[in-house]
């Protein structure tokens, strides 16, 4: 049999859609093991969805054409309005914008557009368990710049260890922390991508959602405009992962590298999903109805951080400043667990995760999947549905953190 790639039978199998799937299998289980929101997409907009958008001459037209590599105009139109009504900046909507297949197919046409092999790309730890992989898999290297919990965690962190690389990745609002960049974190990422000639790629995905500090993006500041990139999706803040409708923002020689690999990899998107996200994105009534999902996902991370202490055996080194996921340090309750859940399990996170899959129903993921230094955690999504998460929180809360009770 010819070879297949032997790099991918070394990836680490712990992800949230792994162990999401595996709890899908039950529905017994708890799941918040995965960022699939249960609040979207905005209700009042479903029925223009099926009767214009998927209306069937909209269906017959888009079946038998390929989109423009660059996305529709329309919908490019339609980005470039969010981000001056949001920012105020202006984007030229046909140079400075690519429409690609979700918010993943964008960060991996950045990556291979600015990029070269063999070229580092300095990630965080802890990071989305994917920025890693698609690294490697690009033939790229991962240089992992070490981040302690803080107020500006990313200017603390290049103080100390300033990264020589092409290219930084920055994911703010994060996953799976809920870190928020601050403005000192900006300025040194600016002042490094100065003094380095390196690449910014500012994954954003979760822009809507941040609760407890303003979130802004690499183009708010001057510096970093022509040397960063902005990737972006509808999924989280429109609750619909299932349209694959994604972006990247960049100058404009980055767009025309950008497409080419886009074109290479995939052609062009789905012409009915894009009709979908113009909609979403020039709809004022969805405004609104953001700012309540916002507001209630910021309530149920309160309510998680009242119910789950050092009694429990939940610490929290960092609270959410935005996304949709809750990230403590479980240390402490993996210690106070039954020997036949700690023996041969080398992290906590990890065995306190296989402790609630099996004991408690309850489905999340290791904190290891996010890089070494979270090898204590334990990430939980707040986006489930209202039932499924005050059930799994109150499920948690009722652990008394023991040693002699476990």
């Amino acid at each position: 049999m010819p070879i297949i790639n032997p790099w991918l039978q070394q990836l680490n199998p712990l992800s949230s859609r792994s162990v999401s799937q595996r709890a899908k299998a039950n529905p017994q289980i708890l799941n918040l093991s995965m960022g699939e929101p249960d609040f979207g997409p905005p209700p009042h907009l479903l029925a223009a969805f099926c009767e214009e958008d998927l209306g069937v001459d909209r269906v017959i037209d888009a079946m038998k054409r390929y989109e423009h590599s660059l996305g529709a105009l329309s919908l490019r139109q339609a980005i470039a309005g969010w981000y001056r009504q949001r920012y105020g900046l202006l984007i030229d909507a046909e140079k400075e914008v690519l429409v690609t297949h979700g918010g993943i197919e964008a960060f991996n046409v950045a990556l291979l557009a600015l990029t070269q092999p063999g070229d580092s790309v300095a990630i965080a730890d802890p990071s989305y368990t994917l920025y890693q992989r698609a690294i490697q898999l690009a033939s790229r290297r991962c240089h992992i710049l070490p981040r302690a919990p803080g107020v500006d965690e990313y200017a603390e962190a290049l103080a100390r260890a300033p990264v020589a690389a092409p290219a930084l990745l920055i994911n703010s609002p994060e996953n799976p922390t809920g870190y928020v960049m601050s403005e000192a974190d900006w300025q040194a990422v600016a002042q490094a991508s100065a003094e380095q000639g390196a690449w910014v790629i500012h994954d954003e995905v979760y822009d809507t959602l941040a609760y407890t500090r303003r979130h802004v993006n690499a183009w708010c500041f001057p510096a970093l405009r022509e040397n960063s990139v902005l990737i972006n999706s509808c999924s989280k803040k429109f609750g619909v992962p299932g349209l694959r409708i994604g972006w990247i923002i960049g100058p404009a020689a980055v767009i025309k590298a950008a497409s080419r690999v886009h074109e290479s990899l995939c052609l062009g998107v789905n012409i009915l999903s894009e009709n979908i996200a113009c909609r979403l994105l020039n709809d004022r009534q969805t405004l609104a109805w953001m700012r309540q999902q916002n507001d209630m996902l910021a309530t149920r991370n309160q309510y998680a951080l009242s119910r789950l202490g050092e009694e429990q055996g939940f610490r929290w080194p960092r609270q959410p400043m935005g996304g949709m996921f809750l990230f403590p340090d479980v240390s402490r309750l993996a210690h106070s667990l039954p020997h036949r859940w700690r023996d041969g399990v080398v992290d906590a996170g990890r065995a306190v995760a296989n402790y609630l899959m099996e004991e408690l129903e309850i489905a999340t993921v290791p904190g290891i999947a996010y890089g070494p230094a979270s090898q204590p955690h334990l990430r939980l999504t707040n986006c489930a549905s209202e039932t499924v998460f005050r059930q799994a929180i109150n499920r948690l809360a009722a652990l008394q953190c023991k040693e002699s009770s476990l």
